[in-house]
C-alpha cells in the first residue's frame, strides 16, 4: 500500500512467505490492501492449497470467493462498522461459518462509534456485534464460532 519497497521485492518476499508456509506446515496471514489482482496473479502461481487468514478484509464478494476456494478465512475488523461500507457487508455475509473470523487490526481500524481513535482489543466485541446483525445470529454465537474457527486454524 505504502509502496515503500519495489513490487517486484514485494512479490518475491511474498512468495518465499508462502513457499516457507507451506514447507513448516503453517498458517499464512495475508493483510491485502490496494494488491487485489497482484495477490490473485502470485497465488495462482504458486497454486498451493493454502490455510491461512486475509487479514482486515475489505474486498468484495467475488474476490473473497476466490480466496476461499483457494483455503483462505476471511477475517473482519471495524471497516465492517462503517457507515458506507456495503462491498465489506455483502462480503460479510457471504462467508461461511466455518472460514469467519474476527480480529481488532488495532490500532487501526477503528469501529464505530469509536471511529478516528487508537483502536484496542476491547473494541472487537463491536465487530462481532455487527456481524452478528448481518448474519442474524447473536454476538456470542459469533464469538464461539470464530474462536473455534480460530483454534482450528491454528491447530489449539
Amino acid at each position: 500500500h505504502y509502496d515503500l519497497s519495489p513490487r517486484d521485492v514485494q512479490q518475491d518476499v511474498a512468495r518465499r512467505q508462502l513457499l516457507l508456509a507451506e514447507r513448516l506446515d503453517l498458517p499464512v496471514i495475508i493483510h491485502l490492501r490496494e494488491a487485489t489482482e497482484d495477490l490473485l496473479k502470485l497465488l495462482r502461481e504458486t497454486r498451493r492449497n493454502y490455510r491461512g487468514i486475509i487479514h482486515c478484509y475489505t474486498g468484495s464478494v467475488e474476490t473473497a470467493r476466490i480466496l476461499l476456494d483457494l483455503g483462505f478465512h476471511i477475517a473482519f475488523g471495524g471497516a465492517v462498522t462503517f457507515k458506507n461500507a456495503n462491498k465489506i457487508l455483502d462480503a460479510a455475509r457471504y462467508v461461511p461459518d466455518d472460514r469467519l473470523l474476527i480480529e481488532t487490526d488495532s490500532p487501526y481500524m477503528t469501529p464505530v462509534p469509536f471511529r478516528g481513535k487508537r483502536n484496542e482489543p476491547k473494541y472487537v466485541a463491536l465487530v462481532a456485534d455487527k456481524l452478528a446483525e448481518l448474519r442474524g445470529c447473536s454476538s456470542e454465537q459469533i464469538a464461539e464460532l470464530t474462536m473455534r474457527n480460530a483454534f482450528t486454524l491454528f491447530g489449539l
